[in-house]
């Protein structure tokens, strides 16, 4: 399926690298990252070489660790590396955020920011544990990010809506927001004219069939990037384009 030219846009999960195979020519962007049970972490670096050999746009996620985004001066410098080897890579982007209290982390922010010079920037979902989201998309803008991930404040984007078209409005021409979080073809339209958001993010994965040896010793399901589900995703933002 080729890509349609209309002002939607596509980006898919990306956390191997058939993945990054599946998604060309079918997706506009990836984001790139591992372990996407636990809401995605800072993919190794030979995913990220990876990425060099396709022409789909490539942002990588910068997390260091699971659980919260609240990082010390060690956090900070392991993720401040991996946006440094992204650069030297030559990918498109990556894909930060870091909170203290109730808003971001201005200082960690900006320190991320300085090292991916050069590299478009996007705040992730952090913004969605934070009280404040108008706050927040104040505070991106300041710092001069490019693109927030959100899901509105809710678990997912199609509960959320209320919030993203808030956000949407204010958002203006200064910043582009990402509506992205239980995204499918079954209610992508749904968002796209509740909220005016042209811009979507998905996972488009499936769960590989289980191995019990391998879910014995602990080692997890495996996902797995879904060409059915990019396609089907991409033929409603296309038909929607045309109405």
């Amino acid at each position: 399926m080729m890509l349609q030219s209309n002002d939607f846009t596509l980006e898919v999960c990306v956390e191997s690298a058939v993945g990054l195979l599946t998604c060309e020519g079918r997706a506009d962007r990836i984001e790139l990252c591992s372990a996407l049970g636990l809401g995605g972490l800072t993919p190794g670096p030979g995913l990220i070489r990876r990425a060099q050999a396709y022409t789909v746009p490539a942002h990588v996620l910068i997390r260091p660790r699971p659980g919260d985004f609240i990082y010390d001066r060690h956090d900070l410098a392991a993720a401040i590396a991996d946006i440094c080897f992204v650069r030297e890579c030559g990918l498109a982007g990556v894909v930060i955020g870091a909170a203290r209290d109730d808003r971001l982390d201005l200082a960690a922010m900006r320190n991320m920011i300085d090292a991916a010079e050069g590299l478009h920037v996007t705040l992730h979902r952090v913004v969605d544990i934070l009280p404040d989201p108008m706050l927040v998309l104040d505070q991106a803008i300041a710092l001069g990010v490019g693109r927030i991930l959100t899901a509105g404040g809710a678990q997912g984007a199609a509960d959320g809506t209320a919030q993203l078209t808030r956000m949407q409005d204010a958002a203006a021409d200064q910043i582009e927001i990402m509506a992205g979080s239980g995204v499918t073809a079954a209610n992508v339209v749904q968002i796209a004219n509740a909220t005016g958001i042209r811009s979507f993010h998905a996972s488009c994965t499936s769960v590989a069939p289980k191995n019990g040896s391998l879910a014995a010793f602990g080692f997890g399901e495996q996902l797995v990037t879904d060409k059915g589900k990019i396609e089907a995703l991409r033929a409603k933002l296309n038909a929607f384009a045309t109405t």
